[in-house]
């Protein structure tokens, strides 16, 4: 059987599929030799019957986290309309998860939130939570939290992680893409 580019196999598109293993791949090979590479050269000095097994070691570590991480980007860039581009994103923390639980300063690293030209995204992992155009959202600050609101109800509280530590950038980034998107 003959597999043609873009069919719809099982759900998910073939094209799609490949493009997302090779982000995967290509992140893991990069990340397992470079932290090989790291360990080698750290221990230099010792002898190479402790540094091999452990170069490999840290190589098969960094591979497999290389390797999440590029699948995880890979799934949020085919998640992309076309002509639709990611202009910045940031490592962000609900105040709460979807069970109502409240979430800790270790969470920052699972959840971001992606402004694109078309629209406002909230990641978890290589999960969309919900994804909202511009003309239907509206961001407000608290604080140093960052309220989101979707038509008339609040959908998000975000702890924001910013390079000042305010929320100011993404306001401003925000009101001037949602602006953009009302005249379209």
């Amino acid at each position: 059987m003959d597999v043609v580019e873009g069919v719809d196999v099982g759900g998910v598109a073939v094209a799609r599929r490949r493009r997302i293993r090779r982000s995967a791949l290509g992140a893991g090979w990069v990340t397992g030799l470079v932290s090989a590479a790291k360990v080698s050269l750290f221990a230099f000095d010792l002898s190479w019957w402790i540094v091999g097994p452990v170069a490999v070691l840290a190589g098969v570590i960094g591979a497999y986290a290389g390797a999440r991480m590029g699948w995880t980007e890979g799934v949020r860039e085919e998640a992309l309309e076309p002509g639709e581009v990611v202009l910045s994103a940031y490592p962000v923390r609900p105040l709460f998860d979807e069970e109502g639980r409240a979430t800790g300063p270790s969470d920052r690293a699972r959840f971001e939130l992606r402004v694109t030209t078309r629209r406002l995204q909230l990641w978890e992992g290589a999960s969309r939570l919900w994804s909202h155009p511009w003309r239907a959202v509206r961001l407000t600050a608290e604080g140093d939290f960052v309220l989101v609101h979707h038509e008339d109800r609040e959908i998000a509280e975000l702890l924001v992680e910013t390079y000042d530590g305010s929320p100011d950038e993404l306001l401003l980034g925000a009101e001037r893409l949602r602006a953009r998107a009302q005249h379209a």
